[in-house]
């Protein structure tokens, strides 16, 4: 408002006061009155000055000039301003004076007295402000506890599973806690299955071990007695063949186990093949063995597959069918094998049928199992360690092929899954 008014008093001095003051006033609304000051008293400049106001529609209680203010005006070119607070009226009336030729210019504009109503505005901030602080401490408040309370039901299952229990969290909230959450549900889901996983593998190693010392036992329990009855000179002449017999057996056992535990530390060399050849090549091997049991081969389905070949360590799979090849000749209740090929997009799958003993309700992963043995072996010119069918799984697995048994009307059946090249 000061500088309103002390602009429109600016421009007063530059041209004619008739003139301008119209146009002035419509443009700042304020009010311009020009008085002048020649033999004129003080009272009647402020009675001219209040009727002029009153003329203009601004009715003061509260206005006069003084002896003191005209003074200063004829001593000093600028202009002075003065505020004339109207009390009751809750308003004031800021006024500009200047004296220019002995007249007595005045720019003036009413003003609302703000202080109340800043008052009323100030009361209702601070209450708004207030109220909108314990608002937001609220907010706060179950927010907060809204991301502490999954934060802390992870705590509890991050301490649970160092104490190898393997909890899942429950509470997964669609943000960075939810991921995290996830991320432990599917850590402790991996270290429950690589615990039991191990555990299974520590009780595999104690059968193993186990199993293994039955195997030994008895050859050198054996070999012990012969060789005191040879030194009691009790031999009738046996003995000497029977500790050779049972030190090949011993020599036998060791070299399997010696193969066993290299499967799992050699690196396969791989190459491309035809699986088809690999199987005629290690049946060729076997044909005396079959000749002398009378044994009938069954082949089926590989006349379509002759070119379809497969990419892995040429070695270790011969090695698969002699095992699985003379495991079906040595335990089939009847001499009759059957070989059966199938072909999907993208596997060749080979299925290996005998005649078994073993009934339905048999587990056949117990087969897998190094030593175990439980069938009697029809064909005692076969040797069996009980590590054979051990090996054929390590192998499959290492060429991450698939393999599995199961009990059919009273055969045996060794499912054999390879990749195609």
């Amino acid at each position: 408002m000061e500088n309103k008014i002390d602009t429109v008093s600016q421009k007063l001095k530059t041209g004619s006061i008739t003139e301008q003051a119209e146009q002035l006033e419509e443009e700042y609304q304020v009010t311009i009155l020009k008085l002048d000051m020649q033999n004129i008293s003080i009272d009647d400049l402020n009675e001219t000055i209040r009727t002029a106001l009153t003329r203009k529609g601004i009715a003061l209680n509260r206005f006069w000039i003084t002896e003191e203010t005209l003074k200063q005006l004829a001593q000093q070119p600028t202009s002075i301003q003065k505020r004339y607070n109207q009390g009751k009226q809750k308003s004031s009336f800021l006024v500009n004076l200047q004296l220019v030729d002995q007249h007595l210019y005045l720019v003036g504009i009413s003003m609302v007295d703000f202080s109340e109503t800043a008052t009323i505005i100030n009361t209702f901030t601070f209450i708004s402000l207030g109220f909108i602080l314990i608002i937001v401490l609220i907010l706060v408040y179950f927010s907060t506890k809204k991301i502490t309370q999954p934060l802390t039901e992870l705590k509890e299952v991050a301490e649970k599973i160092a104490q190898f229990t393997f909890v899942q969290a429950t509470q997964l909230p669609p943000n960075e806690i939810g991921e995290l959450a996830l991320s432990i549900n599917k850590m402790s889901h991996d270290l429950e299955h690589y615990q039991t996983s191990l555990l299974t593998k520590n009780q595999q190693l104690k059968q193993f071990t186990a199993d293994l010392t039955h195997e030994l036992k008895t050859p050198i329990a054996i070999i012990k007695a012969y060789g005191n009855g040879i030194k009691d000179e009790l031999d009738d002449g046996t003995y000497l063949e029977t500790i050779l017999t049972q030190a090949d057996l011993l020599t036998t056992i060791t070299t399997k186990m010696l193969d066993y535990a290299k499967l799992e530390q050699q690196d396969l060399h791989l190459e491309s093949f035809s699986i088809i050849e690999l199987l005629h090549q290690r049946i060729n091997l076997l044909q005396p063995v079959f000749k002398e049991q009378n044994s009938h081969l069954i082949i089926q389905g590989e006349a379509e597959l002759k070119h379809s070949t497969i990419i892995g360590d040429k070695l270790l799979l011969a090695q698969v069918f002699d095992n699985l090849l003379t495991n079906a000749l040595k335990y089939a209740t009847i001499p009759e094998l059957t070989l059966k090929w199938q072909e999907t997009a993208t596997t060749l799958k080979l299925m290996i049928r005998n005649p078994t003993t073993l009934t339905a309700d048999f587990s056949t992963d117990k087969l897998w199992e190094a030593f175990y043995v439980h069938e009697k072996s029809r064909n005692k010119n076969l040797s069996g360690t009980g590590l054979g069918l051990a090996i054929v799984k390590t192998i499959m697995e290492q060429h991450d092929f698939n393999i599995d048994s199961k009990i059919v009307n009273q055969e045996i059946e060794f499912s054999l899954e390879f990749k195609k090249a």
